[in-house]
């Protein structure tokens, strides 16, 4: 019994003294780029404009006091927390805040009017925040965005409802402080507030109690046993990674992206739009085989260091603006569920209705790809656990500060010709790949779930041989250099498998299936009748 108490004083110690170095790191990354940002702007800022509700409120300089009492609401989830996990979390989500809106500030700093003239403010306390504090580092606001975050973390460590509503009238006091105090202005407050809430949802989130077995999981390894038992000892070689077939696939695609940069920027200023079109179309090109490489990346293939690995991988990412660990969570979900109502990529699952399901196939060639750089992290959000939650949010805050620096820097119209186009190619190239590989098969059968197409050579090379979609989802381990050599092994033996000899050839297909609403797989065959 001694022991279990002297147990529980060390952890309740250790978790003491983790509190204090939060709350003293939390304070200094509060404060530090705050004032640093507030005192040497690197730019001009931006006035937030007034709404009429701005206008409308009076100033009363005694709201200062409320304003103020923000930083008591700020301590409490630090001092109610009881386990690390949870303090941990919430510590992440209040860096994470401060984060992004530092990066903001810095380098695209905004204000909000000028403060109310000294003769007006009676307050002392008024004068001393107005001496202390400017009225720069405006949007989002962080009084806003810090209060709505802690007054939902402290809501979840509370029983009581009277507490909680006590809390929550607080808040709102500290929000409309900020109000008559003349410190922020309605759409700081907006961004703030969305800013806060994002990140207590992204975190806090409670993710479905999802069973770990999967029947269709257990279909697709039992039908990969065997073929393994078939093409042993012929298999292990395939997993092995290549590091020169790996850089001449980087050599080559980086130097196509640069090319295409350049080609694009130095005949736009020459006024020769065939060769920027050329240009375009070879940066789409570079960017379509980012994706694929990051996609190597999802099943721990691009290279052989898991921390290489993952570095890259989020590097690649950037280039089309998505978090590779918010799309691993999704497409690791897809690999895990094909075939189950839970796949997410299976739209079967969200609609019963073909008329409506066939609708979506033609969404996702056309915009889906827009459409999945929200839908991805949301879901990725949603089905994570708390360490993939935190990865994500923190790869989108380098993705953001990487971003503010090329708007800021980049005119627009080189961003747009050289970047933004470019990226619209590669998503209606990423719709229509993606929808050839699983659209119109049976999901229910790991042999014709998926569908492997077999272009021309060249095709196959750009597209990183990811055109052997059915052997990738047997054997995902395999890099996709391999592919080609794992397909000559694996095609012969299969009982049944859908294909193609073309994307285009495959659409047409769909198209003609279209008035009929006809599901029945597309490029239906037996190869393994066919090799005998």
């Amino acid at each position: 019994m001694r022991r279990e108490t002297e147990a529980a004083n060390n952890s309740t110690e250790a978790l003491t003294l983790i509190k204090v170095w939060l709350f003293i790191g939390l304070g200094l990354l509060v404060a530090v780029p705050y004032f640093a940002i507030q005192r040497h702007p690197l730019f001009p800022p931006t006035v937030v404009p007034l709404t009429p509700l701005d206008r409308s409120l009076p100033f009363w300089d005694p709201a200062i006091w409320l304003y103020l009492s923000l930083y008591f609401l700020l301590a409490l989830p630090l001092v109610l927390a009881r386990g690390r996990q949870n303090l941990y979390q919430m510590a992440f989500g209040f860096g994470w805040i401060l984060t992004v809106s530092h990066l903001i500030f810095l380098v695209w700093p905004t204000a909000v009017p000028a403060p109310t003239p000294a003769v007006e403010v009676t307050s002392p306390m008024m004068r001393l925040v107005l001496a202390a504090d400017s009225n720069g580092n405006a949007l989002p606001s962080l009084h806003a965005s810090l209060a709505v975050y802690c007054a939902l973390c402290t809501a979840q460590l509370l029983n009581n409802r009277k507490t909680k509503a006590a809390i929550w009238f607080w808040t709102l006091l500290v929000l409309l402080s900020t109000w008559l105090a003349k410190r922020h202005v309605a759409l700081d407050l907006g961004a703030g507030l969305a800013l806060g809430l994002a990140a207590y949802a992204a975190l806090f989130r409670t993710p479905p109690d999802d069973s770990p077995v999967s029947a269709a999981l257990q279909t697709t390894l039992r039908a990969r046993a065997e073929l393994a038992r078939k093409l042993e000892p012929n298999l292990a070689p395939l997993t092995a990674h290549d590091w020169r077939k790996r850089a001449v696939e980087f050599t080559c695609f980086f130097t196509l992206g640069a090319f295409g940069f350049w080609l694009t920027v130095t005949s736009y200023f020459r006024s020769r739009w065939v060769f920027v079109t050329i240009g375009i179309a070879a940066t789409a090109l570079a960017l379509n085989a980012f994706v694929l490489l990051m996609h190597d990346g999802m099943h721990d293939t691009l290279f052989r260091s898991r921390r290489w690995n993952r570095f890259g991988s989020v590097l690649l990412g950037s280039t089309f603006l998505m978090s590779f660990s918010a799309y691993r969570v999704l497409h690791s979900r897809h690999h895990k569920f094909l075939g189950d109502p839970r796949d997410p990529d299976d739209y079967h699952n969200y609609l019963r209705r073909p008329a409506l399901v066939w609708t979506l196939h033609f969404v996702r060639l056309s915009v889906g790809s827009l459409l999945y750089l929200v839908a991805i992290p949301v879901l990725a959000l949603k089905f994570g656990s708390d360490a993939q939650r935190r990865r994500i949010l923190a790869e989108y805050a380098i993705l953001l500060a990487a971003y503010l620096v090329l708007l800021r820097f980049v005119p627009a119209t080189i961003l747009l010709l050289s970047w933004f186009i470019p990226l619209l190619v590669v998503g209606s190239l990423t719709a229509i790949r993606g929808f050839t590989q699983h659209g119109i098969t049976d999901a229910t059968d790991p042999y014709i779930a998926s569908r492997t197409i077999l272009p021309h050579p060249i095709v196959g090379f750009f597209l990183l041989h990811e055109n052997y979609h059915l052997e990738h989802h047997l054997f995902p381990e395999v890099p996709s250099y391999h592919l080609p050599r794992l397909h000559e092994m694996v095609w012969p033996q299969l009982p049944r498998a859908v294909s193609g000899r073309s994307y285009l050839g495959f659409l047409v297909k769909f198209l003609r299936a279209t008035p009929r609403l006809d599901e029945s797989p597309i490029g239906l065959e037996t190869p393994a009748a066919k090799s005998t």
